[in-house]
């Protein structure tokens, strides 16, 4: 598992941590749509997010996970992201 901390500044100027926890990839059962699914946590939520194979999922789910904090809180993140297409894009 990886752990990564964001830091957000609110307008109020108060700062938190987002917490963003990837997870080790499983295999999905032979009828689930794609074979493999990375578990990935940001900021308390849960997203279960697929692949072709383990490192694809995990880069699949990195790719969420940044999209998700870029669109909610753009250039108020400590370490900043760089801007990128939605998914499926």
């Amino acid at each position: 598992m990886m752990d990564l901390v964001f830091k957000v500044t609110g307008e109020g100027g108060e700062s938190r941590d987002i917490l963003v926890r990837i997870h080790e990839p499983t295999r999905n059962t032979p009828e689930g749509k794609w074979p493999w699914v990375t578990p990935v946590e940001v900021d308390g939520r849960s997203y279960n997010v697929p692949g072709e194979d383990p490192l694809d999922a995990i880069e699949s789910g990195a790719r969420h996970a940044a999209i998700l904090l870029r669109e909610l809180h753009g250039d108020a993140l400590d370490p900043p992201l760089e801007p990128r297409m939605k998914e499926g894009q």
